[in-house]
């Protein structure tokens, strides 16, 4: 039996290496990726965020091996040193929904508590600094989790109103994201308080899994913090009520920037494009879209893409994908989404039906 318990605790220490090592070579590589992708805020808080997680598997691992985790004080040291990192978590799934969020302000009066109150467990010894900080780090996670469920929901109408397309730039896959922090969150809390070092490998490999299916999508996220601020900035703007013979010149020009220019066929046509070409600004803009046409301006860009494929189905022996490109759609998955929720069938059922 003892030699059994021997073989089990070096097969679980090696497991551990194994987790620990994946984890900091993973963390190292998204700091550097993200840092030669430039100076946006986003990717400078994920790099910084990757540099932490780094640093604390290192930490772990060093006291691992040094002295071990048997005892509950150490252990609950550590779970509270660990979470310092927490707000950052939040500060980049808020810079994702909210470009410009984060500001120093924010993050020092948010970090504040996953400071102070670790040190007030250090040099007091008391438990129940530990345990108000571990129900601390579940409110505010559970708070995230509820007002970025909100916020991702008001950034997918902010996109229909500034951008023509979708691809990249929208953030459905965060909302997955959110469940799968939510269940970490829930093995990170009981990791905190089950002095078992399997709760913890557990605990590792699910958000070690989280962050690279993250660091994926955002790797191939772009950048709408320009097209979004003006979005923030519209209520500030000094943008008085246009007259009725400003808002026909405004509909002409656009009517016509789409009916013979056919500007809707630049698959990554934005709200900012056609301002610039008419001479106004996004405010006038986005206004005319909602109110007069009652159309968000993906909506209105769209239904002008699926007239002209329309007729390239009824007219041409061109392939669907040839279609979707020719029409201006950025992608053959976008337009068949599109096409279906407006037509009722596929692109090919309704040109088999003609």
């Amino acid at each position: 039996a003892w030699q059994l318990d021997q073989l089990t605790d070096k097969y679980m220490d090696a497991v551990t290496s194994f987790i620990y090592g994946m984890s900091m070579m993973f963390f190292s590589m998204m700091a550097w990726m993200f840092w030669r992708k430039g100076s946006e805020r986003l990717f400078r808080l994920i790099m910084l965020l990757m540099l932490i997680a780094d640093a604390q598997c290192l930490k772990d691992l060093v006291l691992f091996y040094y002295k071990g985790f048997d005892s509950t004080e150490g252990w609950y040291f550590t779970s509270a040193v660990d979470m310092f990192i927490i707000p950052f978590y939040s500060f980049v799934l808020m810079e994702l929904v909210k470009p410009g969020w984060t500001t120093w302000t924010k993050a020092v009066m948010l970090e504040l508590p996953f400071v102070l109150l670790p040190l007030l467990f250090l040099i007091s010894g008391a438990n129940i600094y530990f345990y108000i900080l571990s129900v601390w780090g579940a409110v505010y996670g559970v708070t995230t989790f509820v007002v970025l469920f909100f916020l991702i929901r008001r950034y997918h109408r902010q996109l229909k109103e500034r951008f023509s397309y979708q691809e990249n730039i929208n953030l459905s896959w965060l909302l997955a994201i959110l469940g799968s922090f939510f269940l970490i969150l829930i093995i990170w809390t009981l990791s905190c308080f089950v002095i078992d070092g399997g709760f913890d490998n557990l605990y590792m490999v699910c958000s070690l899994a989280i962050w690279m299916f993250i660091c994926y999508f955002v790797n191939r996220h772009e950048s709408v913090i320009d097209e979004l601020k003006g979005v923030e900035a519209a209520h500030a703007e000094a943008a008085p009520q246009e007259s009725e013979e400003e808002k026909q010149g405004l509909a002409t020009e656009v009517q016509r920037l789409f009916e013979v220019e056919k500007i809707y066929l630049n698959p990554r046509l934005k709200l900012s494009d056609v301002a610039h070409m008419v001479g106004t600004n996004r405010t006038y803009l986005s206004r005319y879209f909602n109110q007069e046409n009652g159309s968000t301006f993906y909506d209105f860009v769209n239904n002008y893409r699926l007239r002209y494929a329309e007729n390239l189905l009824r007219n041409s022996e061109s392939s669907i994908l040839e279609i979707s490109e020719k029409s201006g759609f950025n992608s053959l998955s976008t337009f068949r989404r599109v096409f279906s929720s407006a037509y009722g069938c596929s692109p090919n059922e309704f040109r088999n039906a003609l």
